[in-house]
C-alpha cells in the first residue's frame, strides 16, 4: 500500500473557519492539509450534512454582545484588505449596519443581543464610530423606512455585507498560495498511529497528520470525529429571497431588527440590503423568528431538513415586514432557502485542545465576520500547544456533553 501523504497539521473542514485556520498554519510555515466538500448543487436531494456559509451575505459589523464577539469581528475586518489583496477576490460590499431596537426605558424585556447602551459602549470600547438615533432622529435618518412607534438605533457607517462563499473562497486561495494542499473530500474517520493521525475520507482516500484541527460547524457532533458531544445545539434555518426587480432603486441599509409592538415581539432577525445570488438576480435576503426553531441532532436529520428546502410559512411573515418597511416598494416573487446554524451555552466560539495532538474550533453561530480571527487563534494554539493571545483562553473552552447528550442539548437550547 502507497504510504499517506503526511501533513503537520490537517484541518477537517473547509468553511469559514476551518479555511481561515489553515491559511494561519500555511501563513506560519506549516505543511497544512485542509479537508472539505464541495458545495452541492441542489438540496432537492441532499444527503449528508450542510453548511450554513452557502449564503451570499452576512453582516460585517462590531454592533454585536459580548465585547468579545465585536473584538473578534473587528480583528478580523481590519485584516480584510490584506486578505483581499492576497487572493484577489472581492469578499466585502460597503454597507450602513443598522441595529433597530425597541426603547429600553419603555420596554427593559429587550434582548441583551439588541442592548442599545451596550452596543455604543462595546463600539466605543474598540475605537469604532457608530451613531445612536432615538425614535425622532432614526425617522429623519431613514425617511423611507417605517418601523413602530417607541424604537430606537444604532448604526455604524462604515461595516460590511461579507460574501461567506467569496471569503472562503479568498481564505482558501490565499492557504493554497502559502503551501497548504486542500483536498475536495469528507472525513470520515480518524485513527491514531504512533504520534499521527490517519485520515479517511468518503472517497477512500487517506492522509497522515502530526496534529488535527476539527471544524466542523453545525455537523461538529454528528461527525464520529469527536471523542465525546460537545455542549452545543444545530438548528435548520430559513432563509427567505425576496426578488427585488431593480436594485438601485432599493434605498434601506443591512439591519439587524427586533420588532415589538404593545410589548410584544413581532419580529426579530436580519433583513439585508439586495444581494446578487449565483442565479443572477437581486433579492433582499431575511431571516427570522424561525432561525433556532428547528433542532438537529443527527445527519439524518440534518439531511432531511435540507431536502425540504426551508420552512415556506416564513414567506408570509418576510412579505408583511417588508411591505410594512418599506410601502410602496415594488418586489418579486419570494423563495426559502435552508441553513445551518450552530450555537453554544457560552455564546461564544469554542476554540480549545480536544488533546495533545487536536484542537477544536467551532463559531458559535456568528462566524463569518470573525472568522478569521477564530482561525487565527485555532492556528495560534495547535502550533504552540498553549494559550497565546490576551483575551483569556477560558473564555473560549470546550463544554463537554458528559453522559446524556440529548438532555444537555435541550437545556442549551
Amino acid at each position: 500500500m502507497q504510504d499517506e501523504l503526511r501533513f503537520d497539521v490537517a484541518v477537517v473542514g473547509a468553511g469559514p473557519l476551518g479555511a481561515a485556520t489553515a491559511r494561519h498554519l500555511a501563513d506560519r510555515g506549516a505543511a497544512v492539509l485542509v479537508v472539505g466538500p464541495d458545495e452541492p448543487a441542489g438540496f432537492e436531494d441532499h444527503q449528508g450534512v450542510w453548511a450554513g456559509y452557502y449564503d451570499q451575505g452576512r453582516l460585517g459589523h462590531v454592533l454585536e454582545v459580548p465585547l468579545v464577539t465585536s473584538l473578534l469581528a473587528a480583528r478580523s475586518m481590519r485584516r480584510f484588505p490584506e486578505l483581499r489583496e492576497r487572493s484577489g477576490v472581492e469578499f466585502t460590499t460597503p454597507t450602513h449596519s443598522l441595529a433597530v431596537l425597541p426603547d429600553a426605558s419603555e420596554n427593559p424585556q429587550v434582548s441583551l443581543w439588541f442592548d442599545r447602551d451596550r452596543l455604543l459602549r462595546n463600539a466605543e470600547d474598540l475605537g469604532v464610530m457608530v451613531e445612536a438615533f432615538d425614535e425622532d432622529g432614526l425617522r429623519r435618518e431613514y425617511p423611507q423606512l417605517r418601523f413602530p412607534t417607541g424604537h430606537v438605533a444604532v448604526v455604524q457607517r462604515d461595516a460590511f455585507i461579507v460574501n461567506p462563499r467569496e471569503l472562503v473562497r479568498a481564505e482558501l486561495t490565499a492557504a493554497t498560495a502559502a503551501g497548504a494542499v486542500l483536498a475536495r473530500d469528507e472525513i470520515t474517520d480518524l485513527t491514531e498511529a504512533g504520534n499521527d493521525t490517519v485520515l479517511t475520507g468518503k472517497s477512500g482516500a487517506t492522509w497522515r497528520a502530526g496534529k488535527v484541527v476539527i471544524a466542523t460547524g453545525a455537523a461538529a457532533n454528528v461527525t464520529g470525529l469527536l471523542p465525546r458531544p460537545l455542549q452545543m445545539q444545530s438548528y435548520g434555518a430559513t432563509v427567505v429571497l425576496v426578488e427585488v426587480p431593480d436594485p438601485d432603486k432599493v434605498d434601506m441599509p443591512a439591519m439587524m431588527y427586533l420588532k415589538s409592538v404593545a410589548g410584544q415581539l413581532g419580529f426579530g432577525g436580519i433583513v439585508m440590503s439586495p444581494l446578487r445570488y449565483p442565479d443572477g438576480k437581486w433579492y433582499v435576503k431575511v431571516s427570522g423568528r424561525s432561525l433556532l426553531d428547528n433542532p438537529l441532532n443527527t445527519a439524518d436529520e440534518i439531511a432531511a431538513w435540507v431536502r425540504t428546502g426551508g420552512r415556506t410559512e416564513d414567506i408570509a411573515e418576510t412579505l408583511e415586514l417588508l411591505a410594512e418597511l418599506m410601502p410602496g416598494q415594488e418586489f418579486g416573487p419570494a423563495k426559502v432557502r435552508p441553513c445551518m446554524v450552530c450555537d453554544t451555552p457560552t455564546d461564544l466560539p469554542y476554540i480549545d485542545l480536544v488533546d495533545d495532538r487536536t484542537t477544536v474550533v467551532i463559531e458559535g453561530e456568528r462566524g463569518v465576520m470573525a472568522a478569521d480571527e477564530i482561525g487565527r487563534l485555532a492556528a495560534e494554539l495547535t502550533m504552540s500547544g498553549h494559550w497565546t493571545d490576551g483575551i483569556p483562553g477560558d473564555v473560549f473552552a470546550a463544554r463537554w456533553a458528559d453522559v446524556d447528550i440529548e438532555s444537555e442539548l435541550q437545556t442549551v437550547s
